[in-house]
């Protein structure tokens, strides 16, 4: 039979081959086995239970192999890493065997393990011996130095995971990738822990599963996480968890919540709350980056597309050429599934742009535009819906993210435009600043080109009349000319016009030519055009027109004159008509031989009509 000494020898050679075994990462299971075969071994002893000791509270590590059967993990996860506490009644066996108990203690008699056994009279011997405390001294020594290589090692992995996660991070510009890296770095490390991500605004193309921020419905220790930004620690009563709550988190701000969820009686290490500290904020500088990354991208993209517009606008285009434009831009930049420009003139009915979509000329389009317009006219700027209500609405609203930017020239709303798309938070912020900053823009411009046509219009019509003036009228022939488009025109003169004025005074002889004109304009089709050809003359062109359509005209005007004007006139009317031609000199040659033939309608007795220096009728 061994003596104490030899007993304390043999004891001391078995632990120093448990310390070779925890160096070369002996299971957390055959630690302990061994360790319990050597009280086994030693002092006979048949029932062994034993606990650890961390954050002031004893752990059974039987318990912990219950609950967590990873391979391949070192006995670090039973000294270094949270345990499943409880009560002593969840072990396999009930404890009501043991009767005596050994407190193991490191060199400052801090307690760090203890074991209840089921005394034998070996037990009891070698309890009572000289070698006990050194017993005890030496086991808090070794579990004391296992804590401390393990502790390196677990450190060791930590940091390993977290410089591949962080060499991720920043090889990455797609905040999908980083969500997804972070999620899957933390849940491997930290099974069987749940994880979930808590983003503080919508990524659309994240492929991560996440949920968004909401302050309402989150926890009291979340919600303190994400506006403090540091660690905290919760209880989720109606899930029986006790919750982490990690920010995510950069130089400028918070942009969202990494939280875990672990049963009640999970212990949570230090070593695990910093190591969920730090990826988490080394993916928050990530995600600053990459956004900040992805904003000076788009700035730059609209400040090009800003400046491309302004360019464009610039040039003498036309009013309805700027609208096209600027359609055509509004529909390639946000992909709207309906867009509308409407502008205001003067007092009249709002008029849409014949580049809008078809779905505004409809009856529920038509109810999305008088929303638009009030919505301009109360806010006086622009409107960005990105959940368009049923209540906000008159009757169905399949569309529910709007643009609403204001046309404004002078100070005044002059208009509007409007996009619109079914899927709700289709348009971003940023798109609505842009569309503002583009229309805007465009305002100007518009405002320019509309002065420009109606500075134009006034030149080129006759202000008394209204009809176009002779040097409109002269261009747009002499075009037509050139383009091989032939007609019939015709030269009208207001008999006796003198006379009126004599008899009745000049008022009522600028009301006999507002009459005239009146009459031309109600005669001919879009097409034609009616000028002053000065004094009391008037010129009708019909592009395209035969001698037989050109007489018809002037026969119906020959007989209406009498009868719409007051006093009551006639009027003698020249007519000719040309076939396509290139040369200059036959266009001059129209021009003299219809002024030749309305001067033969004046001597040959007036109220007549003439053609080519034949009398087609009195």
């Amino acid at each position: 039979m061994k003596t104490n000494e030899q007993m304390y020898e043999s004891i001391k050679s078995n632990l120093l081959d448990l310390m070779v075994g925890v160096m070369q990462n002996l299971k957390e299971s055959e630690f302990i086995r061994l360790f319990e075969e050597l009280f086994t071994t030693h002092f006979n002893v048949t029932k062994i239970e034993f606990f650890l000791y961390e954050e002031n509270q004893f752990y059974p590590a039987v318990s912990l192999l219950k609950q967590d059967s990873r391979s391949g993990v070192g006995v670090v996860e039973t000294l270094t890493s949270p345990m499943l506490s409880g009560a002593f009644s969840e072990c396999d066996d009930s404890l009501d065997f043991a009767d005596d108990t050994l407190m193991i203690r490191n060199e400052k008699r801090e307690p760090v393990a203890m074991v209840l056994v089921k005394s034998t009279d070996e037990w009891h011997a070698f309890a009572s011996s000289e070698f006990f405390k050194e017993f005890q001294l030496l086991l808090g020594r070794l579990i004391e130095t296992i804590k401390g290589y393990q502790s390196l090692y677990k450190h060791s992995q930590n940091y390993q995971r977290l410089l591949e996660a962080t060499q991720t991070f920043n090889s990455t510009m797609e905040l999908g990738v980083i969500h997804s890296q972070l999620v899957s770095t933390v849940s491997k490390n930290l099974e069987p822990i749940q994880v979930e991500l808590i983003l503080s605004q919508e990524q659309v193309a994240s492929s991560c599963t996440y949920r968004l921020f909401n302050y309402s419905n989150e926890l009291p220790s979340t919600v303190e996480a994400f506006l403090s930004g540091e660690l905290t620690l919760g209880k989720d009563t109606e899930n029986d968890a006790e919750i982490l709550s990690a920010p995510v988190k950069g130089m400028q701000g918070t942009y969202g919540i990494l939280q875990l969820s672990a049963p009640c009686h999970y212990k949570i290490s230090p070593m695990q709350k910093e190591f969920v500290r730090t990826i988490s904020e080394s993916a928050g500088h990530a995600i600053e980056n990459t956004s900040l990354y992805d904003q000076s991208h788009r700035l730059i993209q609209e400040l090009q597309l800003v400046n491309e517009v302004s360019k464009k606008l610039t040039e003498r285009l036309s009013f309805e050429e700027m609208i096209t434009y600027i359609n055509n831009r509004l529909k390639e930049t946000f992909e709207p599934e309906e867009v509308a420009i409407v502008y205001f003139r003067d007092q009249e009915s709002p008029v849409l742009s014949k580049e809008s979509t078809s779905y505004f000329l409809t009856q529920v389009g038509s109810r999305y535009l008088d929303y638009a317009e009030s919505r301009v006219r109360e806010e006086k700027d622009a409107v960005f819906i990105a959940d368009l209500k049923n209540e906000d609405i008159d009757g169905f609203t399949p569309y529910r993210s709007l643009l609403i930017a204001p046309i404004v020239i002078s100070e005044k709303i002059a208009g509007y435009t409007l996009l619109m798309h079914t899927e709700k938070y289709h348009f971003t912020f940023e798109d609505f600043k842009l569309v503002k900053a583009i229309i805007s823009h465009s305002s100007l411009a518009l405002s320019n080109s509309a002065l420009r046509e109606k500075l134009q219009n006034l030149a080129n019509k006759d202000q008394m009349t209204g009809l176009y003036a002779r040097g409109y009228l002269d261009r747009h022939m002499l075009s037509a000319f050139k383009k091989g488009i032939g007609g019939a025109f015709l030269l009208l003169d207001v008999d006796d016009f003198k006379q009126v004025n004599d008899q009745f005074g000049h008022a009522v002889g600028d009301s006999v030519l507002k009459q005239t004109a009146e009459l031309l304009r109600s005669s001919i089709t879009d097409q034609d055009i009616a000028g002053r050809w000065g004094g009391e003359e008037f010129a009708v062109y019909l592009p395209g027109a035969t001698l037989l359509e050109g007489k018809r005209l002037a026969k119906q005007l020959l007989l209406e004159m009498p009868r719409i004007t007051q006093p009551s006139v006639t009027v003698s009317i020249g007519v000719s008509v040309w076939e396509p031609s290139t040369k200059e000199e036959t266009y001059q040659q129209l021009f003299q031989n219809t002024d030749e033939a309305l001067y033969s309608a004046k001597s040959g007795g007036k109220n007549r009509i003439i053609v080519s220096e034949s009398v087609i009728a009195e």
